[in-house]
């Protein structure tokens, strides 16, 4: 009785044929992991594998954003297959940004929201990040300005200082992120950009726009006219402080010129 063929034969050969001719947009996640898996784990069948990783972790992103450590938990799960996938995420983001350009031009909102987006696409926790362009809007420099938790974020001030001291633009424009999807401002965000505001005008730095960044879209502090309903408000403030002066000065030369002598 001749030997039955192996229906897995080659599995690997006709899956590579498969994304040669198909791509992989319209295969399962399943496929797609099984598939990222082949040359760490070159022994096993990792169809299997990639199933129970999708049924623990609930998708493929979800795969790809788990440590190491977790999925290893996984049977026949390799050290080096886990680190591969779950730098699956800094590679998409490089790639990415360096799609837009090394210096991306940042002269519309949009152009500026979906730099910010690849910029914050592996953050889980909330960051800000200062843009300085120039005057047409071409960047000229990237920088972290701040750190925080899953829900707020504290910038930097002695680092913000010096980079726009040291910049070779006087435009800069902020973003942070909101890791919850939603880009809705908090109070303390219109706290934040209203405290921004005032800053930027003592150090005569040029705030083009303060931007929230999420997975649902983003919100613009500038084209909300947040800025501009913001701004003035430290000369508002210097004045109210200059008038009281007078006014106490006022008050002790009339107390003086009045006193018994």
């Amino acid at each position: 009785m001749p030997p039955k063929d192996n229906p897995h034969a080659n599995h690997r050969e006709r899956m590579r044929q498969r994304i040669r001719i198909e791509g992989m947009a319209h295969m399962p996640e399943h496929e797609i992991l099984e598939f990222l898996l082949y040359p760490y784990i070159p022994m096993k069948d990792t169809n299997p594998i990639a199933h129970e990783l999708i049924d623990r972790f609930g998708s493929l992103q979800n795969v790809f954003e788990t440590s190491p450590k977790l999925l290893q938990d996984v049977k026949n799960m390799t050290e080096t297959a886990a680190l591969y996938i779950t730098s699956m995420p800094q590679l998409f983001k490089r790639y990415s940004l360096q799609k837009l350009g090394e210096k991306p031009c940042l002269d519309t909102t949009g152009n500026t929201a979906n730099y910010f987006r690849e910029l914050f696409f592996d953050e889980k926790e909330e960051v800000i990040y200062m843009a300085i362009v120039n005057a047409k809007g071409k960047l000229l420099e990237i920088c972290k300005v701040g750190n925080g938790d899953i829900n707020s974020c504290k910038l930097d001030i002695k680092e913000f200082i010096l980079r726009t001291a040291f910049a070779n633009g006087n435009n800069v424009i902020l973003a942070h992120n909101h890791p919850s999807g939603d880009p809705t401002p908090s109070l303390s965000d219109y706290d934040f950009t209203k405290w921004l505001v005032s800053l930027c005008e003592v150090l005569t730095v040029s705030l083009i726009d303060h931007l929230v960044i999420a997975d649902e879209g983003y919100y613009s502090f500038r084209e909300n006219d947040d800025l501009e309903r913001y701004a003035g408000a430290f000369r508002q403030y210097l004045s109210s402080v200059v008038n009281a002066s007078d006014k106490y000065s006022m008050k002790i030369h009339h107390f003086k010129n009045n006193s018994f002598r």
